[in-house]
């Protein structure tokens, strides 16, 4: 049998041609591949969105750009940070309601003289200047809007008047004070010093033990004192401490003159209203929030001296006394980290609002004040100057910049 073939030969068959043809829903699968789709325009879009965010971001940081909705429709506003009291649509001005019922806190209650003692030269030893003093140390528990604040006062008259400072004290719905026996006992308001924040308190009693104040006033820095504190509440009464007095120096503060203390003793902030002794355990001081008015950002918790306690007693118990000026407001200076990251206007804002007052529902808190009756004001020693020289009675014009707005507020000037 003869074959012709080339060995090895592949032998080629022709088959028939047919048009390539795949199913519809053929795209996809392994046996075909689906055909390279184009994303530029996806990503274009998306680069065009980052641009238009970022330079929104932007003009909102320095023109304060502000998405509103007015009259039902959303709309833009912008607010330049250097805006000034002349900026037209952009001030409010509010009229704080005058007919709001507020009686400042005054006195009435005729002279207090506090018991003072002149110095034997005789050291007491701790554990007698402690027996001494604790009978007429309380500790005190002060109920207002803010919470409960717990503080430390003296007994300063047998029927039951008590010096003590805290910031809650002036706007406290109610006022309990713990004796050292375990007593306690509901107190009212006898007035308020806004300024240093010592507070008069009374309380129903007769008896009670009282403590004394140095007559003579003399201090020296690295002197030996004590403290009787209330740090932990009514719970742990009258924390007793020792350490040495590391600030005696005069300060002015609001056109008054503040002979300030402070104590280095253990705890580090032993709270307000807590006496600070000498060795034969008569007063020399009493912690106040004076500090927080000094110092920015911090709490120091200085003590005015006893020849200042003695005067400002004096003031809150008589009611014939011209009280300084205030506006219903505390402010504080804005700490340094906030004012540079927010780039606020001015250094100091509205730290609490005196609950029942004409700025009470109208200002609020963290309000950021610029200027008073149009004189820049960056400090609460300026503020608190502007308002001293105003007489009770007057008016005067706040600005105030708030989420990027500015408005004039028109708050009447109460006593203290």
């Amino acid at each position: 049998m003869d074959d012709k073939r080339t060995p090895m030969e592949a032998e080629v068959l022709e088959m028939p041609q047919q048009a390539a043809s795949c199913p519809e829903d053929f795209y996809g699968t392994s046996a075909k591949p689906c055909p390279r789709r184009s994303h530029a325009w996806a990503w274009i879009c998306v680069g065009l969105s980052v641009i238009a965010l970022c330079t929104f971001s932007v003009v909102a940081a320095i023109r304060h750009v502000r998405l509103e909705k007015r009259d039902g429709n959303w709309s833009l506003s912008m607010q330049d940070t250097e805006a000034t009291a002349e900026t037209g649509d952009a001030i409010r001005d509010l009229d704080a309601a005058g007919s709001r019922d507020y009686v400042p806190m005054r006195g009435g209650s005729g002279s207090i003289r506090l018991s003072t003692e002149e110095g034997t030269g005789e050291s007491l030893t701790p554990a007698a200047v402690y027996a001494r003093v604790s009978p007429a140390v309380v500790s005190i528990q002060a109920e207002s809007y803010y919470g409960t604040e717990s503080c430390t006062g003296v007994v300063l008259t047998a029927d039951g008047y008590i010096l003590s400072a805290a910031q809650s004290l002036g706007s406290a719905a109610s006022i309990s004070v713990s004796f050292s026996d375990g007593a306690a006992m509901s107190a009212e308001r006898v007035g308020e010093d806004r300024v240093s924040g010592v507070c008069l308190l009374k309380v129903e009693a007769s008896g009670l033990q009282t403590v004394s104040f140095a007559a003579d006033g003399k201090t020296s820095v690295g002197q030996g004192v004590y403290c009787l504190c209330n740090p932990y509440g009514n719970r742990i009464p009258n924390v007793f401490c020792s350490g040495m007095l590391s600030v005696s120096r005069s300060v002015e503060l609001s056109g008054r003159d503040f002979e300030l203390l402070q104590a280095a003793v253990q705890p580090q902030s032993p709270g307000y209203g807590c006496p600070i002794l000498d060795a034969q355990g008569r007063v020399l001081g009493l912690t106040t929030p004076i500090g927080r008015r000094l110092v920015s950002g911090e709490d120091p918790c200085f003590a005015l001296s006893a020849a200042d306690l003695e005067q400002l007693v004096a003031d809150l118990a008589d009611s014939s006394v011209s009280y300084s000026s205030w506006l219903g407001l505390q402010v504080s200076e804005i700490p340094e980290d906030y004012y540079l990251f927010c780039g606020f206007p001015s250094r100091l804002w509205i730290d609490e609002i005196e609950a029942g007052s004409p700025a009470d529902g109208v200002l609020k808190q963290f309000d950021v004040v610029t200027a008073v009756d149009g004189v820049d004001v960056s400090s609460a020693a300026e503020f608190e100057a502007q308002i001293a020289a105003r007489s009770e009675g007057d008016w005067v014009w706040l600005t105030i910049y708030r989420s990027g707005k500015w408005y004039r507020i028109h708050l009447p000037v109460l006593a203290r």
